[in-house]
C-alpha cells in the first residue's frame, strides 16, 4: 500500500513538472504582451517549481510518506493530564496534576529528597522506597520506569493484563492505566 501510494505520488510530481515547464514556455512566449519585466521572472518561478517538483519525485522517503501509528502520534485530549492515589474501594484518594510536567517522581518524602508524588502517608507507605518510580513526559506520551530496589513497580492495562516491569526499562503509559507502587495503585487518567 505504501508503494502503491509512492507511485501515485512521484507520477503527480513528474506532471506537476511537466505542466509547470509548460507554463513557463507559455509565459516566455507571452513576453510581447505582458512585457520582460513581468514575464522572465514568472518563467523563472515557475522552472523552479517544475525543478522542485522533480527533486521531490524522485527523493527517498518523504516526511509525507510516513505512516503514524498509536505509539507515534496521540490525538489531542487523550494526553494523561492527573496521577490519582486510589482508595481500598477504587475511590480518589488523593490527585497530582501533572499537565506541563516533564519529569515526576514518586516515592517518600523524608525530607531530604524531593518527590512530586509522596505516597509516605499511605496504608503500605513502608513497603514503598524513597525514590520508587519516574515518570518522564517525551513524544506526547508518558512513560513509567521502575527505579527502586524492592517491591517494583507493576501497570495494568485497560483490558486488565498487568505486566512487572523490569528495572531500568521505561514502558509508555496510556490514560487509565493503574501503576501498582508495592501495593498502593496510582491511576493516569
Amino acid at each position: 500500500m505504501v508503494n502503491k501510494r509512492r507511485k501515485i505520488r512521484k507520477i503527480i510530481d513528474c506532471t506537476m513538472a511537466i505542466l509547470f515547464v509548460m507554463l513557463a514556455v507559455l509565459v516566455v512566449d507571452m513576453r510581447k504582451i505582458w512585457g520582460a519585466n513581468v514575464a522572465l521572472p514568472a518563467a523563472v518561478m515557475l522552472a523552479v517549481c517544475a525543478i522542485l517538483h522533480f527533486i521531490w519525485a524522485f527523493a527517498p522517503d518523504r516526511q509525507q510518506d510516513k505512516q503514524y501509528t498509536s505509539r507515534e502520534w496521540t490525538p489531542p485530549g487523550t494526553i494523561p493530564t492527573e496521577l490519582i492515589l486510589l482508595g481500598e474501594e477504587g475511590t480518589k484518594a488523593a490527585s497530582w496534576n501533572i499537565y506541563g510536567k516533564n519529569g515526576i517522581v514518586i516515592g517518600r518524602d523524608i525530607g531530604e529528597n524531593q518527590v512530586t508524588v509522596n505516597l509516605d502517608h499511605v496504608t503500605y507507605a513502608s513497603m514503598i522506597d524513597i525514590e520508587h518510580a519516574v515518570l518522564n513526559y517525551s513524544g506526547d506520551c508518558w512513560y513509567i520506569e521502575d527505579v527502586s530496589q524492592k517491591n517494583g513497580v507493576s501497570i495494568e492495562k485497560a483490558d486488565g493484563r498487568k505486566y512487572k516491569l523490569a528495572y531500568g526499562k521505561p514502558c509508555r503509559l496510556e490514560r487509565g492505566d493503574i501503576i501498582h507502587i508495592a501495593l498502593t495503585r496510582l491511576q493516569i487518567i
